[in-house]
């Protein structure tokens, strides 16, 4: 080969990465994975979909864990005025489920997080999932990942929606304080959670 076809050859690599980067910068959702789910309750690859608790589901063998929020723990509960128990975790799950369930699941992959579940940003039907579970009161805003959501999370708050009408610990709180028990009780005293 004559140099003037390998600089043309590698020229053309060149400004092919660049379209990609411009791309990747410009549109990331045009390079991201996309996962869809069908309403029956099935993906595209023929597996169940269920919530594991407020802020991520399962997808066939996929996990998705939904970005930019935080859920109370399936375990966690709320406190009322009377100090009486509130399962807020549960309910928290409960409307997860009910939103995946309303219509085709999409989620556009933002991340993977330490556990490799997939971090998304997910819709069902025209309903972005992790700005409704906010705004229904059912997740804080989780700020150490994204604010897009704090204004969500002090309109529910102050509207008393979900678990704002009790008194509720953050999960990121209630994880470590678990933690901490399990630790000094051993390992015996429970499992681990999945955080973040």
């Amino acid at each position: 080969m004559r140099l003037g076809q390998v600089a043309t050859q590698w020229a053309t690599v060149v400004v092919l990465l660049l379209i990609v980067a411009g791309l990747a910068y410009w549109k990331p959702e045009w390079l991201s994975p996309e996962i869809s789910s069908r309403p029956a309750g099935k993906n595209h690859s023929g597996g169940a979909y269920h919530a594991i608790d407020g802020d991520s589901f399962s997808l066939g063998q996929s996990e998705i864990r939904l970005h930019g929020i935080d859920a109370p723990e399936f375990r966690q509960t709320c406190r009322d005025d009377e100090g009486r128990q509130q399962p807020c975790g549960k309910m928290a799950r409960d409307a997860l489920s009910r939103l995946i369930r309303s219509g085709t699941v999409t989620c556009r992959a933002i991340d993977r997080d330490r556990y490799g579940r997939q971090v998304s940003v997910c819709k069902a039907g025209g309903t972005e999932i992790n700005r409704a579970m906010v705004e229904a009161g059912w997740a804080f805003a989780y700020r150490r990942h994204a604010l897009e959501y704090v204004a969500a999370e002090r309109e529910a708050k102050a509207a008393l929606r979900g678990m704002w009408q009790w008194q509720v610990e953050r999960p990121e709180d209630y994880r470590n304080r678990t933690r901490s028990l399990e630790g000094s009780l051993g390992p015996s005293a429970g499992g681990a959670f999945k955080d973040d």
